[in-house]
């Protein structure tokens, strides 16, 4: 008895394209089973509370007077709360100007820079920090808003208990 007879079957018994699609099949329905079988690493979903530091620039007073001690502090894309806006520190915004050959820092009228102190439930896991559904890093810039403003803010300090 020949493997692959005159009609290109194998052993007689099935055609040798026909097999390997079964196989090919087969592979690929083992595969996705044991992709959707394996463990995932558990969620952290127990949250602690942080502190996070936001600076605001470049802002005017209407902005500034929007930025209540109390109200809460959204993710501008998601709409994901973020925290609660504990403190908020205004100070006037100053941009380096050239003046007589030396270069200073001067004040630019009628723009400050915000400083907010939030408290925000995060979740801490061993890469990341989480709050409000977003990865939260120093340095890292968001779009946030409230009822009133919506502000770009970079994150100064994340500090978790």
């Amino acid at each position: 008895m020949k493997i692959i007879n005159e009609k290109g079957k194998l052993f007689g018994i099935i055609n040798i394209i026909d097999l390997i699609v079964i196989v090919v099949l087969a592979l690929l329905i083992t595969g996705g089973v044991k992709r959707v079988r394996t463990t995932r690493p558990d969620m952290v979903s127990e949250t602690k509370k942080a502190t996070v530091t936001i600076e605001v620039s470049e802002i005017r007073n209407a902005t500034v007077e929007g930025l209540v001690v109390g109200d809460p502090i959204y993710h501008y894309d998601k709409g994901n709360y973020f925290g609660k806006i504990v403190d908020v520190k205004v100070e006037p915004f100053k941009e380096a100007v050239e003046s007589n050959g030396k270069w200073v820092n001067a004040e630019v009228p009628e723009k400050y820079v915000a400083t907010l102190t939030v408290e925000a439930d995060a979740v801490e896991t061993p890469d990341v920090i989480i709050i409000g559904g977003e990865q939260t890093r120093i340095g890292h810039q968001f779009r946030l808003k409230n009822k009133k403003v919506a502000v770009f803010g970079t994150i100064l300090g994340v500090e978790v208990e």
